[in-house]
């Protein structure tokens, strides 16, 4: 019984990685951007990557006149 069901579990996942394959390799679909910084649907939503938010941060700390220059605290 078990060796039944190991075959029709490896079937399936055969099936499914041959699909999958398929999809990949001959349809030239391209993988969707999941990298924030690239993405444009996240970059219409207005949201970036966090490193250029941190870059973002401390040029606006750097500008501000009342801020301790060795902490960047107010």
């Amino acid at each position: 019984m078990f060796i039944k069901l190991l075959f029709l579990v490896i079937g399936i996942l055969s099936i499914a990685f041959v699909a999958i394959g398929f999809n990949i390799f001959f349809r030239n679909k391209k993988f969707p951007q999941t990298s924030v910084g690239k993405n444009k649907d996240m970059a219409k939503l207005g949201l970036s990557c966090a490193k250029h938010e941190e870059v973002k941060c401390r040029r606006e700390i750097e500008k501000r006149t009342d801020v301790c220059s060795s902490c960047g605290c107010s």
